[in-house]
């Protein structure tokens, strides 16, 4: 804020939002780095415990190693992750979640009164403060949940929780593990972000209800990332409870297996299956544990036709947990003293690797989702000493005024180290997950711009018969080409686009 006589001026009305690329934190690329991407994939069939996302991830300028399972999100990966935040957010609220925020640090008794101090083992950091208490790193919540609406469960309203009715709480917050052997930087980690809800009913149809209203809302989180993802039912594990179903990801360097009958498409965990079983399991058994109605009898030489075994990375997992926290807490409300629980994770750092891992190009372009792009609209102006030097800048700041108001926003990176050829940062575009860049070059003397599609390396000019760049028409069909650009990216149809507008 300025003061300028009487009056004051807020600027944050006055200036523009965009982004420009020589400000922004980002490692530069080089040759060693690249070839080493390039030979990637090599490296991978070599030793399995290589992942193309984490190196794509720390040499393209998201993400930076800090420690054995420890991350720092350098301003890319930062507002990947943030725009992914948003993007689970906002599916959670549209089925009643209401968001809280809970501390890390937990007293070590709650932990003690469950049984899962114990059960945790050396997962669990422990600690003591000064006074001696005795004290964790929360790798979950449903301790301190629990305990939380104890404490306020006899002025809690029927209207809360009751009949069919549910009280939905969530967060997004950070979780510690510690991992005895951290790797794949965001996929196995000792600390990492997490959404985690909890649910609070006193009917099994409360239960029944809100289990599937989360498991639509996960389906449409996954499928907003493009991510072709398999539900599998799994064990309760450490959590308890009496249902449980895990969300998956296929990837060679997945730690998670699972099973899935090619006939009904159901899919099971490893951890459900006996380890003298897991190699000969026979199709008519994993059909009878996740009640395949297409039960087959086939005999154990076929059972590999209708059975695919794969590796997997865990995105999400949801539980039925019962009365397994309830009980210890006395919850109680007015009407009911028998209130169960559901609890439902999204692990947010692992599913923004897990993005890159299943979905990107030739093993060295991350290709976002346009929901998580670090930015939807880059702006490459021309070089320096051109001839369209000059009207490039005019048109720089007359595109990106107009873009950052209520087209873009933010999500606007300008080029601006001119001193590049503009055909190396269209590379450096794409080396970080732009999806479309507008390009100032020497169609502007016609009025016109060049739009390029960057994962695919295809270039369009606008003006002239179709519009003038010096228009709003401009930001219109950038907007809707962002729009359709998800389902033309997965129908294959971006080759189409401009003939058919």
């Amino acid at each position: 804020m300025i003061l300028s006589k009487n009056k004051s001026i807020n600027l944050s009305f006055c200036r523009s939002i965009h982004f420009n690329r020589s400000s922004l934190l980002i490692p530069s690329f080089n040759q060693e780095v690249t070839k080493l991407k390039s030979d990637a994939k090599k490296q991978l069939k070599d030793n399995e415990t290589s992942s193309v996302s984490h190196a794509i991830l720390e040499n393209n300028g998201f993400i930076s190693d800090s420690g054995s399972g420890l991350t720092t999100h350098l301003p890319l990966g930062k507002r990947v992750l943030n725009k992914l935040i948003n993007l689970i957010r906002s599916e959670m609220n549209k089925i009643q979640g209401q968001e809280i925020e809970m501390p890390s640090l937990s007293d070590l008794n709650l932990w003690t009164l469950t049984g899962r101090n114990e059960l945790m083992g050396s997962e669990l950091f422990r600690l003591k403060d000064r006074k001696d208490k005795e004290l964790c790193l929360c790798p979950t919540h449903e301790e301190i949940v629990t305990n939380l609406v104890s404490k306020y469960s006899k002025s809690i309203s029927s209207e809360c929780i009751g009949d069919q009715k549910s009280l939905r709480l969530y967060q997004i917050t950070r979780k510690y593990r510690d991992e005895s052997r951290p790797k794949h930087g965001l996929l196995r980690s000792r600390e990492f972000l997490m959404k985690d809800m909890y649910t609070f009913h006193t009917s099994e149809e409360s239960v029944e209800q809100t289990y599937n209203d989360v498991c639509k809302a996960y389906e449409t989180i996954f499928d907003r990332l493009n991510l072709e993802y398999k539900k599998a039912t799994a064990s309760c594990g450490s959590m308890g409870g009496k249902l449980s179903h895990e969300y998956h990801v296929q990837a060679s360097v997945g730690e998670d297996k699972i099973f899935t009958c090619k006939n009904c498409s159901k899919s099971i965990s490893i951890d459900l299956i006996s380890e003298e079983n897991q190699k000969n399991l026979k199709q008519n058994e994993l059909c009878s544990v996740i009640n395949c109605s297409n039960e087959l009898n086939l005999n154990e030489k076929n059972s590999s036709k209708v059975i695919k075994y794969e590796k997997c990375i865990e995105i999400g997992h949801t539980f039925v947990l019962g009365d397994r926290y309830t009980k210890f807490f006395k919850v109680n409300l007015e009407k009911s003293s028998n209130v169960v629980m559901g609890c439902y994770g999204i692990g947010v750092s692992r599913l923004m690797q897990a993005c890159v891992e299943s979905n990107n190009i030739n093993n060295i372009y991350p290709n976002w989702p346009i929901d998580i792009a670090p930015f939807q609209i880059a702006v490459i102006p021309a070089k320096i000493g051109s001839k369209e030097e000059e009207k490039s800048q005019i048109l720089v700041k007359y595109l990106t005024d107009m873009f950052d108001g209520s087209v873009f926003k933010d999500d606007v990176l300008v080029d601006d180290r001119n001193w590049m050829t503009i055909g190396s940062r269209l590379i450096d575009c794409k080396l970080i997950g732009v999806p479309i860049s507008v390009v100032l070059g020497k169609c502007i003397h016609d009025e016109q711009v060049e739009i390029v599609i960057n994962s695919e390396s295809l270039k369009e000019v606008l003006g002239k018969d179709k519009l003038n760049c010096h228009t709003r028409e401009t930001a219109i069909v950038l907007k809707q080409l962002i729009n359709d650009y998800s389902y033309m990216k997965k129908d294959k149809k971006l080759f189409n686009y401009f003939k058919n507008n």
